[in-house]
């Protein structure tokens, strides 16, 4: 059980550290609201890979959709994600340094953990890397295949990648009040034009896979 906690913790550090819209986005939250709504996303994802691997490795299915249903998911996911890109990569210059009365109406810390849910849940391609990812651990065979192996593996996952995106945090908000405004504004740009491209990646793969 501890090795299977140690590896998780190992697997679930090193896979967050690659850019990719989870990373762009909570780096963005960051700059732009604060290190709690940041980082509230980053645990909505790191509670998705505790789900996703959990499932996966104990061979369980919590949902049952049908084909079309699962369709049209995939599209809401692709939608949601090119639309925030577009508005991130067509950002209007704005003051970072936000009033009480402009704080008063952001977003909560709950609304930015059910993003993060979000951008994962939208990601038609997670469960195939999840899957692959289990199978490889899994032939390694360091650790029995019973459940609580299983669930240290899965809440290792959620830790170490959470603790990737609290050093991140940690590192960008220690340097940030160092950083030109004009830096953070072409950050959002290019965070837009990545988010973008990887929903117009999603698209093509939900294209292969159902219209090819």
């Amino acid at each position: 059980m501890i090795i299977a906690l140690i590896i998780g913790l190992i697997t679930g550090f090193l896979i967050c550290i690659p850019v990719g819209p989870i990373n762009v986005w909570v780096v963005n939250t960051l700059i732009k609201h604060d290190f709690k709504s940041a980082f509230a996303i980053a645990l909505g994802g790191s509670l998705m890979d505790f789900i996703y691997f959990m499932v996966i490795l104990s061979g369980l299915s919590l949902f049952h959709f049908s084909p079309k249903t699962i369709l049209i998911l995939k599209i809401v996911g692709v939608v949601f994600l090119l639309a925030f890109g577009l508005k991130e990569l067509f950002f209007q210059k704005q003051n970072f340094v936000l009033d009480k009365d402009i704080k008063k109406k952001e977003p909560t810390v709950f609304a930015f953990f059910l993003l993060g849910v979000a951008i994962y849940s939208s990601n038609p391609t997670l469960v195939a890397t999840m899957s692959g990812l289990a199978a490889v651990i899994k032939s390694w065979n360091l650790f029995p295949n019973v459940y609580r192996s299983y669930f240290a593996l899965s809440f290792g996952l959620a830790v170490g990648s959470a603790s990737w995106f609290y050093i991140l945090l940690r590192i960008v908000k220690k340097y940030q009040n160092k950083i030109p405004e004009r830096f953070f504004i072409n950050f959002s740009r290019a965070c837009g034009a990545l988010i973008v491209l990887f929903s117009l990646y999603m698209a093509f793969n939900v294209y292969k896979e159902n219209f090819v």
